[in-house]
């Protein structure tokens, strides 16, 4: 049996055979850079709570069907946000009181002329008021193009 009397979709693999082991490898790379990612955040999400028992949470907006949205938080009054994830939720733990947020929006959606249309609204600083353990959804309505802040 010669390479030619293969079936076709077997051809085509032997001829793809790259393409499909360079996109494993992405596969694989991916899951376990986040699971090294998701040990290393761990340890500082408990050392933060133990320094701030009463610390609030703070989830981030969610992405929709059609246009990918994600809301960055860039500093929590100067500083290095304390990050989470938690069930496929990201979002960031603050101490109760005024807390100057600063962040960005960024949604992507598909495009007709260009392949992805990208927008950033941002930076903005925004005054929170945050009390102690309650959680929080931080989000942008982008019909009226201002952040959302709200208990949940």
């Amino acid at each position: 049996m010669s390479f030619t009397d293969l079936p076709l979709s077997f051809q085509h693999f032997q001829q793809n055979k790259y393409i499909f082991i360079v996109f494993g490898l992405v596969i694989a790379g991916t899951i376990v850079f986040n699971i090294v990612r998701l040990k290393k955040m761990k340890p500082s999400d408990k050392q933060f709570l133990e320094e701030h028992p009463d610390a609030a949470k703070v989830y981030l907006g969610l992405k929709t069907l059609v246009v990918f949205g994600a809301v960055t938080v860039h500093s929590v009054d100067a500083e290095a946000p304390a990050l989470f994830s938690e069930g496929g939720k990201n979002g960031f733990y603050a101490v109760p009181g005024k807390r100057m947020v600063e962040m960005t929006y960024t949604s992507s959606r598909p495009g007709i002329i260009h392949e992805n249309v990208t927008q950033t609204h941002g930076p903005y600083k925004k005054e929170l008021i945050i009390i102690a353990n309650k959680n929080y959804l931080l989000g942008f309505d982008r019909g009226k193009e201002i952040f959302t802040f709200g208990e949940i």
